[in-house]
């Protein structure tokens, strides 16, 4: 089984935690970028609550070569507003993950991935998307518990 470890970061958190989880997974590492400066936090979280109030998709400018080789995906992204931000609804729609397994990760000052888990969901019916989990201070073995849900 071929994995991807797909992720959006902003400040770097959670770029972070996508490399944490490749330290642990055998997986490739991939880099959701999009045609936005998103500058800072505060920045950032307007411009993704403008994008949100608009149901705007922003344009990837980053895109993943032979797709069709993974078979399991590691989502990464920040919570905006509850949810996943809008670039990560773009990046849903670019590829077909029937069949394909979806595990969750996310980062927050305090909100869970939950909201944004059934996003992926209603977004992906035909893949199999597993368990979410927020990445803050876990350790090594919560997170590969996680995996192996």
């Amino acid at each position: 089984m071929k994995t991807l470890i797909a992720y959006f970061s902003v400040s770097g958190t959670t770029k972070n935690a996508a490399q944490r989880i490749q330290k642990l997974v055998d997986a490739d590492l991939f880099s959701i970028e999009g045609n936005k400066n998103y500058g800072n936090y505060f920045k950032a979280i307007a411009i993704g609550g403008k994008e949100i109030a608009t149901k705007e998709e922003p344009i990837l400018t980053s895109h993943i070569d032979h797709f069709e080789d993974y078979d399991c995906i590691l989502l990464g992204y920040p919570i905006w507003y509850g949810n996943c931000p809008r670039i990560i609804r773009t990046f849903l729609n670019e590829y077909d993950f029937s069949g394909k397994d979806i595990y969750i990760f996310c980062t927050s000052g305090s909100s869970g991935p939950y909201k944004s888990l059934q996003t992926i969901k209603d977004m992906c019916p035909n893949a199999h998307v597993h368990s979410a989990i927020r990445i803050d201070k876990q350790n090594d073995n919560e997170i590969k518990m996680w995996l192996n849900q």
